[in-house]
């Protein structure tokens, strides 16, 4: 703003010029306010959800470190809880797959044990039926 200059006329400084000026600051000024509203909107926001999480503060200039300081240990104490619930939970379901994972074997073995079981007793009567066939043959050929 320091180097803005207007032009001279007959009657001082070129009117058109000083009114686009007066209507930029203008301009500014509003963006400015609506900028700061926002901020304000955003901060109200924040400390609304901090609140929602038992978190309550107000921040002057003697106390802004100790609260962001506070506010970060807090978030970072909820991170570690939330970090620590999750490991807990992958691990009981590492352990839960485990077990499916050995029952699911167990009963194949089981199922194969059963299988060989059935398959020995179809081959004895295979065979026995082979040799019933064999003597009927035998008698059947004399």
């Amino acid at each position: 703003m320091a180097n803005v200059t207007f032009s001279l006329e007959n009657n001082g400084y070129n009117v058109e010029e000083v009114n686009k000026y007066i209507e930029m600051i203008h301009l500014e000024y509003e963006n400015a306010i609506a900028w700061g509203e926002e901020k304000e909107r955003e901060l109200n926001e924040l400390r609304l959800a901090m609140q929602e999480q038992g978190v309550y503060f107000t921040i002057d200039e003697d106390n802004q470190n100790e609260v962001v300081r506070e506010v970060f240990d807090k978030l970072t104490t909820s991170l570690e809880r939330v970090k620590s619930d999750a490991q807990q939970r992958a691990d009981e379901m590492v352990a839960q797959a485990k077990e499916e994972a050995n029952l699911i074997v167990r009963r194949a073995k089981e199922n194969s044990v059963e299988i060989r079981t059935q398959n020995v007793t179809i081959m004895r009567n295979l065979k026995s039926i082979g040799e019933m066939i064999d003597v009927i043959l035998e008698k059947g050929i004399q």
